[in-house]
């Protein structure tokens, strides 16, 4: 039978991760023993998760989706969680199950905001690998732009004020200037954006408060206006006119979370999570036309930029 494209899709990530069970003769879970049952908890927008599940399934035979997560044991330590999405982790977060929990296509800002609002959680039983890439990411792909330092501008709200300080220590480790402008819940984004005087660049981070699609297109149209570039937070951002972006694609991000899963899975007894994180794999995707009517050349060095999983080099 001719596998489905998420299947072959799902046989190209792992080829890449040199992992396919096929082809080694056993699967990891074979190999090591492991006792965890792995749940994956999606919401409706499925696709991503679809790709995800394929590709872990073909690691972990053991691995079930969306489960009749309401009636499993409340206690089953040795069951292990895996939330695909804002959506999926509040599911998984709603189920009660106090066993380890894994966060992945979340952003960062969405994972602090449903934490927060479950608070019979032990946070020791939780992480994630965040959605977006981190600012350091972010901050290199403005560097290769601007071939050396710039003033890079960002908007903060209290919902994204936490990013300050990883944006800080991103713009020391890249010798870009940072300015910071914190927006009040009442105030105008769009207006906000004349106290970013002297910036270079404008770099869009995750924030439903600042950045929803109406406020983007504004921002986008007034940026456009002053000839300044803005760099977004997602591929989908790309596609709407910024100019750039540091992202994970699926391939990024199955391998990602095989480096998570792999000791995680083969522990006979649970352990604290380690801390949640920005991913560690990511590349870039550009907007041509964008590049083009700003005048920003893009060469071929800001495209091969970022940080591929092992044996993968596109």
């Amino acid at each position: 039978m001719t596998p489905d494209p998420v299947r072959r899709h799902s046989l190209r990530i792992l080829a890449g991760l040199g992992c396919v069970p096929c082809l080694c003769g056993r699967s990891l879970h074979a190999a090591t023993g492991a006792p965890r049952e792995l749940r994956i908890v999606m919401g409706p927008e499925a696709t991503s998760g679809r790709q995800i599940q394929q590709a872990l399934k073909l690691r972990y035979p053991g691995l079930v989706v969306e489960a009749e997560l309401a009636d499993a044991r409340r206690s089953a330590a040795a069951v292990m969680q895996l939330a695909i999405g804002s959506a999926g982790l509040r599911r998984a977060l709603d189920t009660g199950l106090k066993g380890p929990l894994i966060s992945v296509l979340a952003s960062s800002q969405a994972y602090r905001q449903l934490l927060a609002q479950d608070t019979g959680r032990e946070r020791a039983s939780v992480t994630a690998i965040h959605a977006e890439a981190s600012p350091l990411a972010q901050l290199q792909l403005i560097s290769a732009i601007f071939e050396g330092r710039a003033t890079v501008g960002v908007l903060l709200s209290d919902a994204s004020a936490y990013l300050e300080r990883a944006l800080r220590q991103a713009a020391t480790s890249t010798g870009m200037d940072l300015l910071v402008e914190r927006v009040a819940p009442s105030a105008d984004v769009v207006r906000s954006l004349t106290r970013l005087r002297g910036v270079q660049v404008l770099l869009a981070v995750p924030d439903n408060v600042l950045y929803t699609p109406d406020t983007l297109r504004s921002i986008l149209e007034s940026t456009y206006r002053r000839g300044m570039p803005v760099v977004g937070f997602s591929a989908a951002t790309v596609a709407a006119g910024t100019l750039a972006t540091a992202y994970c694609a699926i391939d990024d991000v199955v391998a990602d979370l095989v480096d998570l899963l792999d000791p995680l899975m083969s522990q006979a007894v649970a352990e604290a999570l380690p801390e949640p994180r920005f991913p560690h794999y990511w590349r870039v995707v550009v907007n041509d036309s964008v590049a083009r009517s700003l005048g920003v050349p893009l060469n071929e060095r800001i495209l091969r930029l970022g940080n591929r999983p092992p044996g993968r080099a596109g």
